[in-house]
């Protein structure tokens, strides 16, 4: 009985990983996304009257815009091109999303509640946490 080994070199076994922990990333982001774009959707009207939002409308609209982003991270988190690109703007659009949440909640812009201002904190903390896994995943795969 003989049993065989692969001789592979440190750069292929590492690289694999890499770009595995970068989709994964992507993915996780992606799906973070349609699950709070359809929540948004569905429970609007619910939502907006929790945090006191003059109607649903706002929620709706964030909603929509979220499936379409967190759709296009995951179609492009199985592309090994463009994985990485993907990865850069999504950093970038994550950190602007940190960004408009803290200015906002800091100038007071959103017209919410107690309630809707921890919610915007919450989201932009988890925002924040993709954004330095997805740095992470990129240095790694360098």
């Amino acid at each position: 009985m003989t049993t065989q080994t692969q001789t592979q070199t440190p750069t292929q076994g590492h690289s694999e990983k890499k770009g595995s922990m970068l989709a994964t990333v992507l993915r996780a982001d992606g799906v973070f996304a349609l699950l709070s774009g359809a929540i948004l959707i569905v429970a609007s009207g619910t939502i907006a009257n929790l945090i006191a939002l003059n109607g649903p409308l706002p929620l709706i609209i964030l909603g929509v815009v979220l499936l379409f982003y967190g759709g296009d991270l995951l179609y492009f988190a199985g592309r090994e091109h463009a994985s990485r690109r993907v990865a850069q703007a999504a950093v970038v659009l994550n950190l602007l999303w940190v960004a408009g949440s803290t200015l906002g909640l800091l100038m007071d812009w959103f017209p919410v509640n107690a309630a809707g201002k921890w919610a915007i904190a919450l989201l932009a903390e988890v925002v924040l946490l993709f954004a330095i896994l997805e740095i992470i995943a990129l240095r790694r795969g360098r």
